[in-house]
C-alpha cells in the first residue's frame, strides 16, 4: 500500500513538473509581416526661416519601405532632415532618424516603417542659414 502511494505521489509530482515545464517554455514567435514596397509619394513644400524648424505629417498605411528626399532648396544650404513621430503635446517631430543634408535627387533617409501610423518629416536650420530658404521634400511610403 505504501508502495502504491509512493508511485502515485511520484506520478503526481512528475505530472506537475511537466505542466510547469510546458507553461515556462518559450512561446512560438508570431510570423513577421513582409514589408511592402512603398507606392505613395507625398510632396511637402515650405519656407525655412533662420533658426526655424518645420514639420510635415504623413500617415503610413502598411509596414513597408520609407524614403525621404530633400529634392530642392533655394538658395542652397545644408539643413537637418529628420523622420520621426509627431508629438501632440509639444507640436514637434520627435526624430527617429536624421542627418544634415543638401538638396539633391538621391534619397537621403531610407528605412522601414515597422508599424502603420502617423509619422513626420522635419527640416531645420543647423545654424548656417543667413536668409530664408524655400524647399521641396518628397516622402515615399506605403
Amino acid at each position: 500500500m505504501i508502495n502504491v502511494m509512493k508511485q502515485t505521489v511520484a506520478f503526481g509530482f512528475a505530472l506537475a513538473l511537466a505542466a510547469i515545464a510546458v507553461a515556462c517554455a518559450d512561446p512560438v514567435a508570431p510570423t513577421l509581416p513582409n514589408p511592402v514596397t512603398p507606392t505613395i509619394t507625398e510632396t511637402f513644400i515650405g519656407t525655412l526661416t533662420i533658426g526655424g524648424n518645420n514639420l510635415h505629417q504623413f500617415h503610413v498605411n502598411q509596414i513597408g519601405g520609407l524614403k525621404v528626399t530633400l529634392n530642392n532648396m533655394q538658395p542652397s544650404a545644408a539643413v537637418q532632415l529628420s523622420v520621426g513621430t509627431p508629438s501632440t503635446a509639444t507640436g514637434v517631430c520627435s526624430p527617429l532618424s536624421g542627418l544634415t543634408v543638401v538638396a539633391g535627387p538621391d534619397v537621403q533617409i531610407s528605412g522601414v516603417a515597422t508599424i502603420p501610423g502617423n509619422f513626420c518629416v522635419s527640416v531645420s536650420d543647423v545654424g548656417n542659414l543667413v536668409e530664408s530658404v524655400n524647399y521641396t521634400i518628397s516622402v515615399l511610403h506605403s
